[in-house]
């Protein structure tokens, strides 16, 4: 597991066979980044930390002198850093944030003051910079990616940033190129007077991101919200409504699966599992923020992680091409025979009777599928 230490300012006809899904025990094949925030950071110790790959602390800013500053403690500090990489979850700084920016122009301005550095054992950075698109730090910013992606590069640490629509638009692709991936912040849309968080909103986010600044889908990690927001009576997003999605399901178990509670429109249960299911194809997800969640089994960050984590193949397709025919047929035969060159792509596919086990038995019920 990696400890860093860290640099942080400077720094054939298809057969119609059904589909089995199963739970994967393994690490999870998408990436689940979840903020926790340092005023609130004590709800650390409920985690499931098993159910996350990334932990990112929210947020570790310059003082007037241009150390970083976190309001969690050191040695809490450090004890979370452990605790996670103790079941492999790896732990960023976050920088910025919504109210925590504007420090950051009088650091980065000069090729002096970008070499100011406070150093904090982490395992990556995370730009989390929410700047209008006229503000003179984007004079700076492409700069100041590059000097941090050079001393990441030579401790072996990671480098993300999040990001949205509104503030992306001077940021170039060569830049974006810049970061191991991009996490999207699909959320606070003022400009739907229904949910700011709509399933819609984040495909229109992955699109732009991939189609405008060419960032790889294999990078973008869809943001989610564990919260939401209400709106004014006329139909304004109201900044200054909120609920937590555990608040919401505190009022009844009808608001688990819903999108809406006493006027709040924020992300259930349901769309939060189609979300999940549309970050499949790409990096994985991202969530503000982890304290704001439900628990146990009313849980978002485990519907994530369940349907993250879910594998789901064609019976019988042991080659892993998305269909059933004779190959398979062939090869399960090869592999049983026990052929030097015959490996299964991906064998639970083969298991049709269900014992976790391939024999004969399977094949046979192979030969029946195809022949009926």
């Amino acid at each position: 597991m990696k400890a860093h230490r860290i640099i942080a300012i400077a720094a054939t006809a298809v057969l119609a066979v059904p589909t089995y899904s199963s739970a994967a025990e393994s690490k999870a094949p998408h990436r689940i980044v979840g903020y926790l925030p340092d005023w609130n950071y004590q709800p650390f110790s409920e985690l499931d930390l098993d159910e996350l790959t990334h932990i990112n602390i929210a947020f570790c800013n310059p003082d007037e002198n241009g150390r970083l500053f976190c309001y969690i403690p050191d040695d809490k500090l450090k004890s979370i850093v452990s605790e996670a990489h103790s079941h492999d979850v790896e732990v960023f700084a976050a920088l910025g944030g919504g109210g925590g920016c504007d420090g950051y122009l009088q650091h980065i301005d000069t090729p002096e003051e970008r070499a100011e550095c406070e150093t904090y054992d982490f395992d990556g950075i995370d730009l989390d910079i929410e700047l209008g698109s006229n503000h003179q730090i984007w004079d700076y910013y492409g700069d100041w990616c590059t000097e941090l992606r050079a001393l990441c590069d030579e401790r072996d640490m990671e480098m993300s940033t999040a990001t949205a629509q509104w503030v992306a638009q001077k940021v170039t692709p060569d830049t974006f190129a810049l970061f191991d991936f991009v996490n999207i912040m699909a959320y606070d849309n003022d400009l739907d007077k229904q949910s700011h968080a709509s399933y819609e909103y984040s495909v229109e986010c992955l699109s732009y991101f991939s189609e405008r600044k060419h960032i790889p889908k294999d990078k973008l990690v869809l943001g989610v919200p564990f919260y939401g927001r209400g709106y004014t009576s006329d139909g304004a997003l109201d900044w200054n409504s909120y609920m937590s999605f555990a608040d919401a399901v505190s009022k009844g178990d009808e608001y688990y699966n819903a999108d809406v509670c006493d006027g709040i429109a924020y992300n259930g249960a349901v769309t939060m599992a189609k979300k999940a299911e549309l970050a499949k194809s790409c990096g994985g997800i991202m969530i503000w923020e982890l304290t704001q969640d439900a628990k146990g089994e009313k849980s978002l960050l485990k519907v994530i992680n369940d349907t993250l984590r879910s594998v789901s193949y064609v019976a019988g397709d042991v080659n892993a091409d998305g269909s059933f025919n004779v190959s398979d047929l062939v090869l399960l035969q090869r592999w049983l025979l026990a052929a030097p060159d015959a490996e299964l792509a991906n064998w639970q596919a083969g298991d049709l009777c269900a014992d976790n086990m391939l024999d004969v038995f399977d094949l046979c019920l192979m030969r029946r599928m195809l022949v009926e």
